[in-house]
């Protein structure tokens, strides 16, 4: 789906800089090199950020600084990654599944709203695919709760008008998650992961969490995890960083070119754009109608073509996951496990690389 030495090459050397400067300078966890680019991302998003182990460390630490236990609910989409849910369950509080818009893919607020109960204790919106969930209409629907947004395959992406317009994602919830997976949209070269907090408060309590609930060297006032980013991490980020906007350039060429080439086919639906956000495209996703979403995977794969089903299971289906509630109907989340395939969107695809996996889909349709 990506090659990413390939993605890679343009920068190979400034990102052999960044890692021997790190190997050469001693300091293996923290130092330099995490507090430069911990900088740089809090001034990207005009947001404090922090860094922490992988994205799903970030899901719990924000969890366990708004103190979710047990007897709490946490309502998250039935369609998303397993890890939105895993650390629910990890606390030993309740997952209560809501459903999502069947065109954006991103959490549906008035499910949310009918999954509300006096338990509910926060709320995991998911930017799905690159694109922002409708927070603004989630704040309405549901108070004071507080919002974790799970931004991990949407770093960089904007609100362009409501109240929030101008604001990254991750940075106006009560907490944001970041993961820096090699395939996301900023991506490292191993595990990473980041929090994002406006709140002063909650921003140290979270730091504090993920250093062992220390105030300060050797002394404990909470309990902690321990969850870092690595500084060889830290400092290959801070290179793909540089290099961040002319990467989501390429991808909204090929999403162009797909758009282009694919809008003529009745049996497919293109991914739909909401007005009020940007898109960095972590994936293009398609839903493919009348069943024939495995058959088109087979026939571009033997056509040499790499596809993916971001998620074939529902959460509420998964074995891990069935003794959580259902409070209400989740038809959107089954349909699109059946409906949904992502094609390629590498950077350093060529035009011609999409031009034949179109050609690929035309053919079998």
């Amino acid at each position: 789906m990506i090659d990413l030495p390939r993605v890679h090459a343009a920068y190979q050397s400034e990102l052999d800089a960044a890692i021997d400067g790190v190997v050469r300078s001693g300091s293996y966890i923290g130092g330099p090199a995490v507090v430069g680019f911990q900088e740089r991302l809090t001034t990207y998003l005009q947001t404090p950020a922090f860094g922490v182990g992988n994205g799903t460390d970030a899901l719990q630490i924000a969890l366990m600084a708004l103190g979710i236990g047990p007897g709490d609910e946490v309502i998250v989409p039935a369609f998303t990654y397993a890890a939105s849910a895993e650390v629910i369950a990890l606390l030993g509080a309740t997952a209560v599944w809501c459903d999502v818009d069947a065109k954006t893919f991103n959490i549906d607020p008035e499910s949310v709203k009918l999954a509300l109960s006096a338990n509910t204790k926060a709320v995991i919106a998911v930017h799905l695919y690159g694109q922002l969930a409708d927070i603004e209409a989630l704040e309405k629907a549901i108070g004071s709760i507080p919002i974790i947004e799970d931004t991990a395959q949407a770093f960089g992406a904007r609100f362009t008008s409501g109240k929030h317009q101008g604001r990254y994602a991750g940075t106006v919830g009560a907490l944001g998650t970041l993961s820096f997976f090699p395939t996301k949209p900023l991506g490292a070269m191993g595990d990473g992961g980041a929090i994002i907090a406006n709140d002063k408060s909650l921003f140290d309590h979270a730091l504090s969490i993920s250093r062992h609930g220390q105030s300060k060297k050797y002394v404990h006032d909470i309990i902690g995890v321990n969850s870092r980013l690595d500084p060889i991490q830290a400092a290959i980020l801070d290179v793909k960083l540089n290099h961040f906007e002319a990467t989501s350039v390429r991808k909204q060429e090929i999403v162009a070119l797909y758009e282009s080439e694919l809008t003529s086919i009745d049996q497919i639906a293109l991914p739909y754009r909401v007005d009020y956000s940007s898109h960095v495209w972590h994936q293009f996703t398609l839903k493919v109608a009348g069943g024939k979403r495995d058959e088109l995977q087979i026939a571009l794969n033997e056509a040499g073509v790499s596809t993916m089903i971001y998620y074939p299971i529902s959460l509420a289906d998964q074995k891990a996951y069935r003794y959580m509630i259902e409070r209400v109907p989740i038809e959107s989340s089954r349909l699109l496990c059946q409906q949904v395939l992502s094609l390629p969107i590498d950077p350093s695809m060529s035009n011609e690389d999409v031009f034949y996996i179109c050609q690929v889909i035309k053919q079998y349709f």
